[in-house]
């Protein structure tokens, strides 16, 4: 924040003066300003030691003058305003000076200014010795060279230090579509952002009464004070990184934010980009401007195609720009005018990446070519299985529908609403709306759910093909194979006393398991066994398990220990109680209305 700056020699002076006689040349006022500021900052017994009649004319003095206490607290406010952050070292050539900026000075390395000066309301600043100096409107660089011209005239054959050690605070004024237009401070070093995000800090009010307008962050008219003004594009910034979109404020600045209409002026973006959705239209917006917002560019991969749809009074016309248009800059060429619909297109990729787990010796990814390569090629290339792998125990992944766990917010301002409804994609929907036009019922539907949210495993005989036996298994882009470990071990579980891990034993059945898990529980049911390699299960327990096997011993079906699945059987209970009761009412209305009838025919014929 500071530069050397030589000052000019005196040709008729045959030696630069010494310090000691620069500090005698000082005016009165300078030791006045010194003393009164260390008088002042010192604590009432610190005072009372200075005695004699000249200590008490400076003390009085530096309560008195208005400049000494000014400098007073512009010394202290240097202090406090060092912690301001900055985005780095100022750039002299942008800085513009003005009143309240305080700068030091120092000559051969000595501080002649004694306190931080600072530019006075009217933009001039009183150097030592020099007198006053116009800096005001000016950049730090053009200050900084002014003021050691002033001080070369006076201290001659020297070097100059001059640094700005404080910058000033001003206001600025926010009017508009904000909730809450007003008066802000603001720092030379503020951007517009700064002050907008102040602006828009209350989010209780809104900053435009009518529901179909919306601030325009892109058209932020910037007034300056000497009648220039400059739009702002803060989305810009936001999503590119421009600075220059975002520009320092000036003293005085007024920002005013104006509306706009969605459904006239705007321009949407959808397809495969990153932010989808519509976007302000701002005159002079070029393809690759609005694409630029929207996250979009060739460099992203995955892209293949942009078109352009736009409506006009001759009707519709729809431009196609490909990915190397946009590489050599002829979307920077294209225009966008107001409610144009803007599609970036994805390239259809027929290669993509299978995930291999467990135990094979090298697992990971491995890319293949959608719908070509084949389960066996690729656990080739993966080096085959282990010897301690369970060959009929692994499983294909692959997922047709979406997986919640997942799915991210498409929405860059994380709205939840939006994202529930986009959540369920639309095979998902169309499932569930079809559905509802079932006969099933509630229990039928709650365990329908349940079963399609499990829906990616492979149907397949996946001991057969990781054994080269079965024909080959052609992948998909995102399955994933998992090979287990071969415990040696059979997994007992549900409604026996130890459930867990158990050796196997060849040639053991089923009834020799449940006895070494502890046997069976007191609401213990039907025992099932289930073969991993194929997924079927029986109930013959005199067969023999092989590793791998998993037994399950169901509960009785009177008993539920769930308190969701206890109420869904009560209502369905419920529900075949109320059919049987109104079965009942119609039978016995129809036995009654047929009686009345006999009876009435009966009384008829007797008369």
């Amino acid at each position: 924040m500071h530069d050397p700056v030589s000052l000019p020699c005196d040709r008729h002076s045959n030696a630069m003066p010494t310090l000691p006689m620069m500090n005698r040349r000082f005016p009165a006022t300078a030791a006045l300003t010194l003393l009164g500021i260390l008088l002042l900052a010192a604590p009432p017994m610190a005072r009372g030691q200075i005695s004699g009649e000249a200590a008490s004319e400076l003390l009085e003095a530096a309560q008195t003058n208005p400049l000494l206490l000014l400098r007073q607290r512009l010394s202290q406010s240097a202090l406090a305003a060092s912690g301001i952050p900055l985005e780095g070292a100022v750039d002299p050539t942008e800085y513009t000076v003005g009143p309240g900026d305080a700068f030091t000075v120092v000559i051969n390395g000595q501080d002649v200014s004694g306190a931080p000066i600072a530019v006075g309301a009217d933009g001039r600043i009183a150097l030592p010795d020099a007198g006053l100096v116009d800096v005001g409107g000016r950049t730090l660089q053009s200050a900084r060279r002014i003021m050691a011209e002033a001080l070369g005239r006076y201290y001659r054959d020297a070097q100059a230090d001059i640094s700005l050690v404080q910058s000033r605070q001003f206001y600025v004024h926010v009017t508009g579509a904000v909730p809450m237009p007003g008066r802000y401070l603001a720092l030379p070093v503020s951007r517009v952002s700064n002050v907008i995000e102040l602006a828009f800090a209350d989010t209780t009010s809104l900053p435009v009464a009518n529901p179909a307008f919306q601030p325009s962050l892109r058209n932020i008219d910037v007034r300056h004070a000497d009648g220039t003004s400059t739009r702002v594009d803060l989305v810009r910034y936001l999503t590119s990184g421009d600075t220059g979109a975002n520009p320092y404020l000036k003293d005085g600045d007024v920002l005013h934010i104006p509306t706009f209409n969605p459904e006239y002026a705007s321009v949407s973006v959808g397809g495969h980009v990153p932010y989808p959705g519509t976007y302000e239209f701002r005159a002079g917006d070029t393809l690759a401007h609005v694409l630029e917002m929207a996250g979009g560019s060739a460099s992203a991969g995955g892209m293949d195609a942009v078109t352009l749809t736009r409506v006009s009074e001759s009707g519709m016309s729809t431009s196609t720009f490909s990915v190397a248009d946009l590489e050599n800059g002829r979307a920077a060429d294209v225009t966008v005018e107001a409610l144009d619909v803007i599609s970036v297109v994805e390239r259809e990729e027929e290669r993509g990446l299978i995930r291999v787990e467990g135990r094979v010796h090298r697992p990971g990814a491995y890319p293949i070519i959608d719908g070509v390569t084949t389960l066996q090629e690729v656990l080739e290339a993966a080096g085959g299985l282990r010897s301690d792998a369970l060959a009929r125990g692994a499983y294909l992944e692959r997922r047709a529908l979406p997986d919640a766990s997942r799915s991210t917010v498409p929405d860059r301002n994380t709205n939840p609403a939006l994202a529930l409804r986009q959540a369920l994609r639309s095979d998902t929907t169309a499932v569930f709306q079809r559905l509802r036009l079932t006969d099933l019922d509630l229990i039928s539907r709650t365990y329908f759910i349940k079963e399609l949210s499990f829906q990616n495993r492979v149907s397949l005989d996946m001991n057969a093909a990781l054994n080269g036996n079965g024909p080959s298994v052609p992948l998909r882009a995102g399955d994933r194979l998992f090979v287990p470990r071969d415990e040696q071990s059979v997994y007992v579980f549900g409604q026996v006393l130890q459930p867990g891990y158990l050796p196997v034993t060849e040639g053991q059945s089923v009834e020799t398991y449940l006895a070494l898990a502890g046997g069976r529980s007191d609401v213990a049911g039907r025992v099932l066994v289930i073969d991993p390699a194929t997924g079927d299960f029986h109930e013959d327990l005199s067969r023999s398990l092989r590793s791998g096997d998993v037994v399950f011993v169901d509960k009785d079906a009177t008993v539920s220990d769930d308190p969701e699945i206890e109420r869904l059987l009560i209502e369905r209970e419920r529900a075949k109680a109320d059919a049987r009761i109104r079965t009942m009412q119609a039978i016995f209305q129809g036995v009654t209305s047929v009686a009345s009838l006999i009876t009435l025919i009966i009384t008829i014929r007797r008369n």
